[in-house]
C-alpha cells in the first residue's frame, strides 16, 4: 500500500493544520482519508444537541447555547432559511411542535419569526448571525444546515455569514447537495454527511435508498460521517476510512453502544 502525504493550512477560519492523507488500497481505489487529526474536538469533546436544553432551556435557544457554552460544550445547532431569505436557528421543517404555530419555516418572514416564542418561555428565535455573535469562538459549533428546495441558497449564505468568523466549527447535513455546495464555496471548511439507515417517510424509494446507504457522498465528500445510533456501526463502504460521530445519545446505553462504534457523540438530556 502506497500512502501519500499533504498538509494544508487554512488560516482564515482558524481549522489549524489539518493533514490529508491519501491511501491507495489493495483493490486500486483511492480516497481520501479524512482531514479531522486524533486530536480535534470533533471527536474529542462531546456535544450538546441543539444546545444544552433541558424542562425548562428550550432547545435551539439562546438561554440553551449559553447553558453549553457554560458547561463548556460544543454546541450542534440547525439552520434553515426564512421566507425572506434570512437564516434563522431552528430544527424543525414546521413550527408548531416548539411555537404552536401551524406553519413552516420557509413561509415565514424573519419579522413574522420575531414575535414567536420557544416552548411557552420568553425565549425567540435566534437569527444565524446572531448565534455566531453570541457564541464568539468560546466553544465548538456542529452547524447543521436543513434540507430545502433552496438548497443552493442556504449553503451559500451559510459559508458567507461563517467568514471571518474565528472560532472553531464544522458543517453537516442530510443532504450531500448542500455539502456539495460547502465544498465547493469553501473547500478549507470541515464538512460532515448525516446519514440515517432507517425509512425516512415522504421521501421518494430511490431518493431514501440513495442517502440511506450513503450512494450521494461522492458529491459531499465529507470528513466524517454521523450516523444515528440506532443504525450503528457504519458499514465500510459507507465509512472508507473517515471519521464516525453519532447522533442522539439519550442513554447510557445509548452511549454505550456509540462509543463502541463511533468516536463521538452528540448527546441530549443526559451529561456526557
Amino acid at each position: 500500500m502506497q500512502i501519500s502525504a499533504k498538509y494544508i493550512f487554512v488560516s482564515h477560519r482558524k481549522q489549524t493544520m489539518v493533514k490529508s492523507l491519501t491511501k491507495e488500497s489493495e483493490s486500486g481505489y483511492n480516497y481520501r482519508m479524512n482531514r479531522i487529526e486524533d486530536n480535534s474536538w470533533i471527536i474529542k469533546r462531546p456535544i450538546a444537541h441543539r444546545g444544552l436544553h433541558d424542562e425548562f432551556l428550550p432547545e435551539n435557544s439562546k438561554a440553551a447555547y449559553e447553558n453549553a457554552i457554560k458547561n463548556g460544550y460544543p454546541i450542534e445547532m440547525d439552520i434553515q432559511l426564512t421566507k425572506d431569505g434570512e437564516l434563522v436557528c431552528f430544527h424543525d421543517d414546521n413550527m408548531k411542535r416548539m411555537t404552536g404555530v401551524d406553519a413552516f419555516v420557509y413561509d415565514k418572514t424573519l419579522s413574522e419569526i420575531r414575535e414567536m416564542r420557544l416552548a411557552g418561555t420568553d425565549e425567540g428565535i435566534m437569527t444565524f448571525g446572531e448565534f455566531l455573535k453570541l457564541v464568539g469562538g468560546k466553544v465548538p459549533l456542529m452547524i447543521e444546515i436543513k434540507t430545502t428546495a433552496r438548497y443552493k441558497e442556504v449553503a451559500e449564505k451559510t459559508v458567507r455569514a461563517l467568514d471571518g468568523y474565528t472560532g472553531e466549527f464544522a458543517v453537516q447535513s442530510f443532504d450531500p447537495r448542500i455539502i456539495k455546495v460547502v465544498r465547493q464555496s469553501a473547500p478549507e471548511i470541515i464538512r460532515g454527511q448525516l446519514i440515517c439507515r432507517k425509512r425516512h417517510k415522504g421521501v421518494a424509494y430511490y431518493k431514501d435508498f440513495l442517502l440511506r446507504h450513503g450512494l450521494l457522498n461522492f458529491l459531499s465528500k465529507p470528513d466524517f460521517i454521523n450516523m444515528n445510533v440506532e443504525c450503528l456501526p457504519v458499514p465500510k463502504r459507507i465509512k472508507r476510512g473517515r471519521r464516525v460521530i453519532s447522533w442522539t445519545i439519550r442513554t447510557e446505553s445509548d452511549k454505550e453502544k456509540a462509543y463502541k462504534y463511533a468516536e463521538n457523540v452528540i448527546f441530549e438530556k443526559m451529561r456526557i
